[in-house]
C-alpha cells in the first residue's frame, strides 16, 4: 500500500472543496463539525447528497455508500417509501402538540416484530433512550448500581459512557474491569457502574453474584458484526440476571438491523427492555424503548402516585414516526435475506484480499454488518481487549485508500444497504485488492 504522505496527498487533490468547507465550519464550530464522530484526518469528505446506496460529495464525486449513516439508513438513501411518508407529514404538520396515530401504528409495528416487547416508548436519539432505560430499572428495583460490557456504548450520558474505549494501561485486571469514565467532565457516576468482561462467563458470574443486591439492571448489546460473541453467551446473561432478579437490558440500537426481530431473536432471548434507535427512524433522529408491560407501565402518569416520567417535545415527531414505519414496512424477511447473502460475500471477499496480500487481518461478519481488525487472523476478536490491539493506523490509510477508489466505508467498519447488489460488494473487494497491491 502507498504511504500515508501519498494516500493523503492524492485525497487533498480531489477533495479541495471539502477542505475549504471545513476552514470556513472551524470559526463556528469546535472543529468544524456538528459532532465528533465526523472527523477523521486530514479533514472529513462533506456530503451534498444521498441517493439508494450512493453519497456525493461536494466536489461531485459519487461513492459507494458503506458508512451507511452510522448503521442508520438500511434501506438506503431516499427511499420513495420513506420519502412518500414523510412529504405527507410535511403538509399534514410537522408538530402539533398533541398525539397522532402515528404513536400507535408505530408502537404496534415494534411490538408485533419483537415478542419482548409489549409496551414501547419513543424518544430522540438512543442515548435518551438507554437513559430513560436506566431510570425505569433503578425505579423497578430500588437499586441504583447498572452493569455494562467493557467496550460497549450506550449513549452519551454520565451512567453509561464508561469503559467504551479504556486505554489498557487504566482498564484494570481483565477479571475485574475498572470502570474509565471516557471523557473529561462526566460525574462520579462511575461509581455507580459495574464493568464486565464480554465472553467471559464465568467472571460475569462472580461479578454479578458479589453486586446482585446492589445492580438494578445489566445493559447488553453482542455487538454482531463488530465483536465474535457466541450466542451462547447471550443467553447466559439471559439465565444469569434472571437467576439473580436483576433487569436485563438489551441495547438494540445498532444490532436490531442484522434481523427481522433484532438479534435478540437471532440468539433466542427475550430480554426485560429493550432500546432501540437507527433503522426505526429511516434516516431522521429517533429513540425508543420497551418491554415488559409491567415494567413500562411505571411509566403511565395517567394513574395516581406515578413518579418516574419520561417526555421531551420532539420525542415522537410525525416526521420521525412516518419515515420509521416506511422503513419497517419495506424491512421484510427477504431483505434480509438478500443483506445476509451480500455481508457473506463481502467478508469472504476481504478475507482473500487481505491473505494474498500477506497482511494478518481477522474479518467479523453478521448480517449487513462487518468489521476488519488487523490483527492474527486465527484469535477470535471476543472481547474488548482483543479488539484494542488492532492496528487502528493502517485501517485509516485503508480507509482514505478505498476513498479515492470511489467507495466510502467506516474505518474497518463495513455496513451494508438494501440497494446493494454483487456488484457494488465486488467493487469494493476489487478495490481493497488494488489498493493493497499498489
Amino acid at each position: 500500500m502507498k504511504s500515508r504522505d501519498q494516500i493523503e496527498a492524492a485525497y487533498k487533490a480531489v477533495t479541495p472543496t471539502s477542505r475549504a468547507q471545513w476552514e470556513r465550519s472551524k470559526s463556528s464550530m469546535p472543529g468544524g463539525m456538528v459532532k465528533g464522530a465526523y472527523w477523521y484526518p486530514p479533514y472529513p469528505i462533506y456530503m451534498e447528497s444521498g441517493e439508494g446506496c450512493y453519497v456525493s460529495d461536494l466536489d461531485g464525486r459519487r461513492l459507494v455508500d458503506f458508512a451507511n449513516h452510522h448503521t442508520a439508513m438500511i434501506l438506503g438513501h431516499s427511499h420513495p417509501n420513506v420519502l412518500a411518508e414523510t412529504t405527507r407529514w410535511i403538509t399534514a404538520g410537522i408538530g402539533l402538540s398533541a398525539p397522532t396515530t402515528l404513536e400507535a401504528e408505530a408502537a404496534e409495528a415494534l411490538c408485533e416484530r419483537v415478542p419482548s416487547v409489549e409496551r414501547v416508548r419513543f424518544t430522540n436519539s438512543g442515548t435518551e433512550a438507554t437513559l430513560h432505560a436506566g431510570r425505569l430499572a433503578r425505579a423497578a428495583t430500588g437499586r441504583v448500581k447498572l452493569a455494562k460490557f467493557e467496550g460497549a456504548y450506550h449513549g452519551s450520558h454520565d451512567s453509561l459512557e464508561v469503559s467504551v474505549a479504556p486505554s489498557l494501561e487504566d482498564a484494570g485486571d481483565a477479571s475485574n474491569p475498572d470502570a474509565v469514565p471516557e471523557w473529561d467532565g462526566m460525574s462520579r457516576a462511575t461509581e455507580d457502574t459495574v464493568i464486565l468482561p464480554y465472553n467471559d462467563p464465568e467472571t460475569c458470574a462472580l461479578i454479578l453474584r458479589e453486586h446482585k443486591d446492589e445492580i438494578a439492571a445489566v445493559f447488553y448489546d453482542g455487538k454482531p458484526g463488530t465483536l465474535e460473541i457466541p450466542d451462547e453467551f447471550t443467553r447466559f446473561i439471559r439465565d444469569i440476571t434472571s437467576e439473580l432478579g436483576i433487569l436485563m437490558v438489551m441495547d438494540e440500537v445498532i444490532s436490531f438491523r442484522v434481523g427481522y426481530s433484532g438479534y435478540q431473536a437471532l440468539c433466542d432471548v427475550e430480554p426485560d427492555l429493550t432500546t432501540f434507535g437507527k433503522v426505526i427512524g429511516g434516516g431522521l433522529p429517533v429513540g425508543a424503548f420497551g418491554g415488559r408491560a409491567d415494567l413500562m407501565d411505571m411509566l403511565d402518569n395517567t394513574q395516581p402516585g406515578n413518579r418516574i416520567y419520561q417526555s421531551g417535545t420532539y420525542s415522537g415527531n410525525p416526521l420521525t414516526l412516518a419515515a420509521g414505519i416506511a422503513n419497517m414496512r419495506a424491512l421484510t424477511p427477504e431483505v434480509y435475506e438478500h443483506l445476509d447473502a451480500l455481508g457473506e460475500r463481502l467478508a469472504d471477499g476481504l478475507r482473500r484480499a487481505f491473505t494474498d496480500a500477506d497482511i494478518p487481518a481477522r474479518v467479523v461478519q453478521r448480517g449487513s454488518l462487518l468489521h476488519s481488525y488487523f490483527l492474527d487472523p486465527d484469535t477470535p476478536v471476543s472481547d474488548y481487549r482483543t479488539m484494542a490491539k488492532h492496528d487502528g493506523a493502517l485501517a485509516h490509510d485503508l480507509f482514505l485508500a478505498t476513498t479515492l477508489e470511489g467507495f466510502f466505508t467506516g474505518k474497518g467498519e463495513f455496513v451494508l444497504s438494501a440497494p446493494m447488489d454483487h456488484g457494488h460488494i465486488d467493487g469494493l473487494i476489487r478495490a481493497t485488492e488494488r489498493v493493497l497491491a499498489a
